[in-house]
């Protein structure tokens, strides 16, 4: 009968110390757990957690981690207009070409953009061919000659306050320049940005250990990995297109002509979702931003000693008191 009680305190043990350690495997963040290690739902307001199978993974190993967003307003800008010309010699369209982008120029400087901001982008000067009928007696032979050449120039302005683009664009309108390329965005240390994300993310881990404590488990002093990945997203890559308009059935019209509208698309700026983060920096902003992510992940490896059931053998004395023998 003892030998069955030390046996069944045994595998009462070796199942609570097996639970603990897969409870301390659970992300105590909000956000969908992106391992393989768990796969999670949510219903009514429950979280139900599955550890999968992993053969690569260790019994006594523990990995915690910690995603960061920050959302940064761009310290200046650039805005690339393209001028494409076309002339009878080189030289007239570089003339033609020239005198619609320097009243452009010269008018940016009301905005404060200066020449040092403007940088002209010589793409490329073509010559432009065209056929010519030649008629013969009983046939008519087409040949390729000179027609003119063609000019492409990109037009690189600076700027650092966003709300002046569009009295920029107005400009360009004005002097026949209606090719709005991009509008990239900058920001001046990034590695400042990354700094104050590492130390969110080592606060919010140090925050789980403690709760790890609360749990009888102590990751302090344990040999640990450590692995971060970083990386940004500029607005110019987030605007996204769909249609604004609901299509009626052409069932009532089956046996009519039917003659479409051009649609246009309707495109919006759409940011990095915050359900994938643990912590998101500056969560609100009137215009686009740059959006700096940052990832933080520590595997801890515990002592074995701490996840292996110990064996404690007990005897009662010839008084009747219950004492430990001293087995190891």
């Amino acid at each position: 009968m003892k030998n069955s009680l030390l046996a069944l305190l045994f595998i009462f043990m070796n199942h609570l110390v097996l639970a603990q350690h897969n409870a301390n495997q659970i992300d105590f963040s909000n956000k969908p757990v992106k391992t393989p290690r768990f796969r999670e739902s949510r219903q009514q307001g429950y979280l139900n957690v599955q550890q999968e199978v992993n053969p690569d993974k260790k019994e006594n190993q523990i990995a915690l981690e910690c995603s960061v967003l920050m959302n940064v307003k761009a310290d200046s800008y650039l805005a690339i207009f393209n001028l494409t010309q076309m002339g009878p010699t080189a030289k007239e369209a570089d003339e033609l070409i020239a005198k619609r982008a320097q009243p452009f120029i010269d008018a940016l400087k009301n905005l404060g953009i200066n020449n040092t901001d403007i940088y002209s982008d010589m793409i490329y000067l073509i010559p432009i061919y065209n056929y010519e009928m030649e008629k013969k007696l009983f046939s008519k032979t087409y040949n390729e000659v000179p027609k003119g050449f063609e000019m492409q120039k990109n037009l690189h302005i600076r700027f650092r306050d966003a709300n002046i683009i569009d009295d920029i664009v107005t400009l360009a309108a004005a002097n026949e320049i209606y090719d709005l390329v991009t509008v990239e965005y900058f920001v001046k240390d990034s590695q400042a940005i990354y700094d104050s994300m590492r130390n969110k993310a080592i606060n919010y881990l140090a925050r789980n250990v403690k709760k790890f404590e609360k749990l009888g488990l102590k990751l302090e002093g344990e040999f640990r990995i450590v692995s971060e990945k970083s990386g940004v997203t500029y607005p110019e890559s987030q605007y996204s297109d769909y249609d604004a308009f609901v299509s009626q059935s052409l069932d009532a019209a089956r046996d009519k002509t039917v003659t479409s509208l051009r649609k246009p698309k309707t495109v919006a700026y759409n940011k990095l979702s915050y359900d994938a983060f643990d912590l998101v920096i500056n969560p609100e902003f009137l215009e686009p931003v740059v959006q700096f992510t940052y990832e933080l992940q520590v595997s801890y490896t515990l002592n074995k000693d701490k996840l292996e059931p110990k064996n404690h053998y007990m005897i009662i004395d010839n008084n009747g008191n219950l004492k430990e023998l001293p087995i190891k």
